[in-house]
């Protein structure tokens, strides 16, 4: 269960830097979080 949340965090910070530094991932990860939330919505 360690490792999970190892990689959760990793997986955030990875997310955030590459947010913030690579053009047009945004849009990429926004999409993801919107037919993720879709789903679970139904």
């Amino acid at each position: 269960m360690k490792y999970f949340y190892w990689f959760i965090a990793a997986a955030l910070v990875l997310t955030v830097l590459s947010v913030l530094f690579v053009p047009g991932v945004d849009d990429f990860v926004e999409q993801t979080f919107q037919r993720y939330l879709g789903q679970a919505a139904r």
